[in-house]
């Protein structure tokens, strides 16, 4: 209705006014539906207010398709698989940082091949360290019995009583992230690819299509990272990371990615993301993008229809047909 696209518009009249990039949002449009022989999940386009507390799906029966200018890439364990790696990194860092897990409880994550708990993974995926810190630290003291000077609940949250608190739960947010950093750098010089990434890569370079990478990670830890796979890294145009001075708000906040599409030159409806997580997923989705949502088995897919245009699950399964590309993945994996 009438009413509702005013709404809209307001809404996307408030989000550009507290975004540093100059364009407006693309016109409304719906996505792109269809059913695949791989069982592809497409949902309608929605968007959502920096606080992304009201999500408005919007159709427009005379959309058409649309026609992909520039492709934005998640990096961690969307085209290098250093979920494992991370978790193992986080583990270590408590006894880096001395907070000691209890022996039963350390026993019990050794046994799992030092992976974090699927219900911690999920809550902390995409996220900056500064945001996904205090949530394990809070994790632990809660779940598994970590003994810690300062009280993490609820993710170490300051009250009106706890203010005093604030500046000690930096340096140790600080101290901690930098050891998760510094040894996960050092597991990350044998990462591998996530499948089928290079070869999308190295196909979109062949299509002409512009890329860039908009990751939550610190420059110096993607610079660890490429270390063996630079002929990957090398098709990239721009790499924004999570440091970057021009991205004030970490994902889910749209900032990465529209600092991404200025720098391609591109609008953002016009550039295509590929993300694995939630927040991700999200940001890509505020800032105006196409998101093809790639999760983790683990997820629900269900979490990610309001929020991306097309899921699959895995590389392999993507079709460039439906956004204008040269680029049919299952033809590169015969």
């Amino acid at each position: 209705s009438s009413s509702d696209d005013r709404r809209t518009m307001r809404i996307i009249s408030t989000y550009l006014h507290t975004s540093s990039f100059i364009h407006s949002l693309p016109s409304p449009s719906t996505a792109f539906y269809h059913s695949g022989r791989h069982g592809v999940i497409n949902s309608r386009a929605s968007i959502y207010t920096p606080q992304m507390t009201i999500s408005t799906a919007i159709q427009d029966d005379n959309a058409t398709q649309t026609t992909i200018k520039a492709v934005i890439f998640d990096l961690d364990g969307t085209l290098l698989d250093t979920e494992a790696l991370s978790c193992r990194a986080v583990i270590e860092s408590f006894a880096l940082t001395n907070l000691n897990i209890p022996t039963d409880v350390l026993a019990s994550l050794e046994a799992g091949g030092l992976l974090l708990p699927w219900e911690l993974k999920r809550s902390i995926l995409g996220l900056r360290g500064s945001e996904w810190v205090p949530i394990v630290l809070s994790y632990a003291q809660e779940t598994w019995g970590v003994d810690m000077a300062l009280n993490w609940k609820n993710g170490g949250q300051a009250t009106s009583s706890d203010d005093a608190n604030a500046d000690r739960r930096r340096v140790v947010v600080d101290t901690f992230w930098k050891a998760w950093e510094v040894r996960l750098n050092e597991l990350c010089t044998e990462v591998e690819a996530c499948p089928g990434a290079p070869e999308l890569v190295e196909g979109l370079r062949a299509a002409r299509v512009p890329m860039a990478i908009a990751t939550s990670s610190r420059a110096d830890s993607v610079n660890k990272k490429r270390f063996r796979h630079e002929k990957m890294f090398q098709s990239f145009k721009y790499i924004v990371s999570g440091d970057d001075p021009s991205v004030v708000k970490g994902k889910p906040a749209p900032d990465i990615y529209l600092e991404a599409a200025k720098r391609l030159g591109v609008h953002p409806s016009e550039c295509l993301v590929f993300e694995d997580a939630l927040t991700g997923a999200q940001s890509g989705k505020s800032a105006g993008c196409r998101v093809v949502a790639v999760p983790d088995s683990r997820m629900e897919k269900k979490s990610f229809l309001s929020i991306s245009d097309e899921i699959i699950d895995n590389i392999w399964q993507f079709s460039g047909k439906q956004w204008g590309i040269a680029l049919e993945m299952q033809d590169l994996n015969r």
